[in-house]
């Protein structure tokens, strides 16, 4: 730790050193990385937007065995997606020319990329059963009785909010640590 210790809450409340936390880039965080900036007294974090229950298990547990210190792991909670026939052939037909510029063509079907958080009974049994000991959230809240279980197991929760509305809507919903991102 650095010799001018710095205090407030938020060190306080995740066991960090300095109130800077590593961005959790779903596909290009590693264990090694937040391994790396959590013993260097920050928070470092793993992105498992994209990952399946397995690999987030695997990512956890590679990184618990590269430090003790505090970490995140952050999800993401949009809006499971409805699917709608019509509007994707619209959006086909509407894409199609760009496609063209570059010899391609649009995908016959859309599926989903990321699986939501949301409902997903899976992962969340698998945080409560690791326990990292900060989960966040990007582009939305999970349910309010998955936030209560997480806290209840003693984890941290932080949301990115966008805007002031969701801020207020974070802070309703009981959740830790309000993370403001901007466009800026």
């Amino acid at each position: 730790m650095h010799e001018e210790t710095m205090s407030n809450p938020l060190l306080s409340l995740i066991d960090i050193d300095y109130p800077l936390i590593q961005a959790p880039m779903a596909g290009v965080s590693t264990p090694a990385l937040a391994a790396a900036v959590s013993h260097a007294g920050a928070l470092g974090s793993l992105g498992l937007g994209a990952s399946t229950v397995a690999q987030a298990e695997a990512m956890i547990v590679a990184t618990r065995q590269l430090t003790d210190r505090p970490f995140n792991v952050n999800l993401f909670c949009h809006a499971p997606p409805r699917r709608d026939a019509r509007r994707e052939a619209d959006w086909a037909t509407t894409l199609r020319p760009h496609f063209a510029r570059y010899g391609s063509t649009p995908p016959d079907s859309l599926s989903e990329i990321y699986q939501t958080f949301i409902g997903h009974a899976p992962m969340l049994e698998l945080l409560l059963d690791l326990s990292p000991a900060v989960v966040s959230f990007h582009f939305g809240l999970p349910e309010r009785e998955t936030i209560q279980r997480l806290r209840q197991q003693g984890i941290v929760t932080l949301v990115t909010a966008t805007s002031l509305q969701e801020a207020l809507l974070i802070e309703q919903q009981g959740i830790d640590v309000v993370v403001a991102q901007g466009y800026e």
